[in-house]
């Protein structure tokens, strides 16, 4: 599962799936909510128009990614992202329902503490 969670991560960053409304649909939950590191709440449709913006990938790289089971099918992911003026410390929550993966909960917030960073 952590394999999976970090590749549905990734697919956030990339156009080809940033611009596939239906995708987006698939694997962002309804009740989906995200507290951006604008400092705005934000929502299912919200992101998804957000997302669907993007004219080519995110230059976005993970780092330190770590994911954990919290409860039965409930997911939580921690990770850095870095690109070239900014370093953001990430949580999401995501849930399993038989086969289906969903992106619950987000979270993104500005730092600057100087730590050992793993690429993954």
């Amino acid at each position: 599962m952590n394999e999976k969670i970090l590749e549905l991560e990734k697919s956030l960053f990339k156009y080809e799936y940033m611009s596939n409304r239906n995708y987006l649909n698939y694997i962002i939950d309804d009740k989906y909510v995200e507290i951006g590191k604008s400092g705005k709440i934000i929502d299912k449709i919200t992101l998804i128009n957000e997302l669907s913006n993007f004219k080519k990938d995110r230059s976005i790289e993970i780092y330190n990614y770590s994911c954990e089971e919290i409860s039965k099918n409930l997911f939580l992911v921690h990770y850095i992202t870095r690109n070239k003026i900014i370093n953001i410390y990430r949580t999401s929550i995501w849930k399993k329902n038989n086969n289906n993966i969903k992106l619950l909960f987000h979270q993104a917030s500005k730092y600057n503490e100087d730590i050992e960073l793993t690429k993954y």
